[in-house]
């Protein structure tokens, strides 16, 4: 278990953790053939998995972009509502524009306009889904853009033109976006502050189903920032561009299982 080990000495000093889970966190993207017992095997590791991801970032400052559309996520330790994040800036973002000043301006600045902190986000609030949430509905005609959360229309039929709902995912007729775009732009906002500072990326499970996603920007972005390491977990898909040599691994393993020997320290010494 190397590899873990070598993870978690990498997470230990890093300022930023930015982590993409792909196909292989989809519970049906699981085609092991194993029937009912095999998908409550799956279910059961993607709980390991996840408390383990919990484990391993909750003192970080981190952001999640998950491709699952189940919303196990939200039922997680990293879903919390309540539960802040670390903040590794520990500044707001009017300070944030005075990075890169003189030492001498920037305590004129400081006085002039005394430093605050940054508000606390919540955990559920460092997740983004931007191929939906089949537990959100929407109208099947996508004839308006409201979205309804579980429930909330007993009758499960449109309000405006009586079409039946449909979950609020890229499987939908027409993908109502809507739901994710608060949350992306709060990501693109995290995403920025970590240019040049020691970026862990973890990009677990990520193929080419939808590589414009997690595969790509995630290479993208640890090509531009000296100061990113990326771990690339796939089972069929590890491979790693030759631009990133020295700056990046990959495993080749079910991300999900090999995540959850994360959570056991006897299993990475």
């Amino acid at each position: 278990m190397t590899e873990q080990k070598n993870l978690r000495e990498q997470l230990a000093g890093c300022e930023k953790v930015l982590i993409g889970l792909g196909e292989e966190w989809k519970l049906k993207g699981d085609a092991s053939g194993k029937g009912p017992a095999g998908a409550k095997e799956r279910e059961a590791l993607l709980d390991r998995a996840y408390q383990a991801l919990y484990e391993l970032v909750k003192e970080k400052d981190y952001f999640i972009i998950t491709m699952a559309t189940d919303a196990r996520i939200y039922r997680t330790p990293l879903g919390s509502e309540k539960e802040p994040v670390r903040s590794a800036d520990g500044m707001s973002g009017e300070e944030l524009c005075w990075e890169g000043m003189g030492e001498e301006l920037r305590e004129r600045m400081d006085r002039l306009f005394p430093p605050k902190p940054a508000p606390a986000e919540s955990r559920w609030q460092r997740i983004v889904a931007p191929c939906g949430n089949e537990t959100w509905r929407q109208c099947s005609l996508a004839c308006t853009k409201d979205i309804w959360e579980p429930g909330e229309l007993p009758e499960d039929r449109c309000p405006h033109c009586g079409a039946p709902l449909t979950g609020n995912t890229m499987e939908a007729q027409v993908y109502i976006e809507e739901g994710y775009l608060p949350q992306w732009e709060r990501y693109t906002h995290w995403l920025a502050r970590t240019l040049n500072r020691k970026t862990v990326i973890l990009e677990l499970g990520a193929g080419f189903g939808n590589p414009e996603v997690i595969r790509f920007p995630f290479e993208k972005t640890a090509y531009f920032n000296q100061k990113a390491f990326l771990y690339r977990v796939n089972a069929r898909f590890p491979q790693i561009t030759e631009e990133l040599h020295g700056r990046a691994k990959g495993i080749q393993a079910d991300s999900v299982e090999w995540l959850s020997y994360c959570s056991h320290p006897m299993s990475v010494s």
